[in-house]
């Protein structure tokens, strides 16, 4: 596939899209991607245009709109959205993404399950969405295991596209060989995979790295996510127009309590791990030979 070839420069619509997994390193991957010379990506990470109930209803031209103006030097325009890989709670993604980009390369990151789920919970508490001890919450609220059923996720995409149109990489491969998994990745959408940017050695977002609640209120955050749908989960925006806020919430901040990790029960980890071997057992059509299954299938 010529990544922008066979469209003009000025129509300015994705070559490839990064689909998620929620909690698997979509933010590096976006920087890492973002920053390569022949790629361009919104300032924001997710427009999460191909949610119907986020922002399908703006229309094409809005999502025209979220992206930068591009020379004949960028091959590869893209975003990255991790609501794309979150059915069934959003449901009819793959058949919009086809229906406006038959030719989009798919890039999917995942990560071992079990630390996906756990880091989920993590965060949840953290913003004050989640109350419940980790073992009931994970087997109450779907989403824990749904987010991290990467097989189903696939095959909702592979329903409207080719095999040769997607390609999963793990979080893990991100880390631990990140070299080499870049090269891949920007091969596969159509760029020059030795141009390497420079600030490879960094990752984002980490939820070790966060406070254990957001200093912005949640009550405050939802309001301004329902006065400004445009900017729905835009979590890089977020310092842009609540700075100021932030700023006077940095005592609350300091204050706060880092996250902590934590052991999953054996009891509690016996359970994940038969609700998601079939998955996993799956997931291998979609991976390299030496994938490992995260010891699970």
């Amino acid at each position: 596939m010529s990544a922008i070839s066979s469209r003009t420069t000025g129509e300015r619509l994705p070559t490839f899209l990064l689909i998620g997994a929620m909690k698997a390193g979509t933010t590096s991957l976006y920087h890492y991607l973002k920053v390569h010379p022949q790629v361009a990506m919104p300032r924001y990470k997710a427009p999460e245009f191909f949610v119907a109930e986020a922002n399908w209803h703006r229309g094409v031209e809005w999502y025209r709109r979220q992206f930068p103006p591009v020379g004949p030097e960028v091959l590869a325009i893209g975003e990255a959205s991790n609501a794309y890989s979150k059915y069934p709670r959003f449901r009819g993604v793959p058949k919009r993404v086809a229906s406006l980009l038959p030719d989009a390369r798919l890039l999917y990151v995942v990560r071992d399950p079990l630390s996906r789920i756990r880091s989920h919970y993590q965060t949840r508490v953290a913003d004050g969405s989640e109350a419940e001890p980790f073992g009931d919450a994970v087997f109450t609220d779907p989403i824990y295991l749904d987010y991290s059923r990467y097989a189903l996720q696939v095959e909702q995409y592979l329903e409207h596209f080719p095999r040769e149109q997607l390609l999963v990489v793990t979080s893990e491969d991100l880390r631990e060989s990140r070299d080499a998994t870049m090269r891949r990745v920007y091969e596969f959408i159509g760029v020059d995979p030795a141009l390497v940017p420079a600030n490879m050695d960094r990752e984002f977002y980490q939820t070790k790295d966060r406070a254990t609640r957001s200093p912005i209120p949640l009550r405050l955050r939802k309001g301004l996510k329902r006065r400004f749908p445009s900017t729905r989960r835009f979590k890089e925006l977020e310092p842009d127009v609540l700075g100021m806020l932030r700023r006077l919430a940095r005592r609350r901040e300091q204050q706060s309590v880092a996250a902590m990790p934590f052991t999953i029960h054996e009891d509690v980890r016996a359970r994940l791990i038969a609700e998601l071997e079939d998955d996993v057992r799956r997931l291998r059509n979609y991976m390299d030979p030496d994938f490992d299954g995260w010891g699970i299938a």
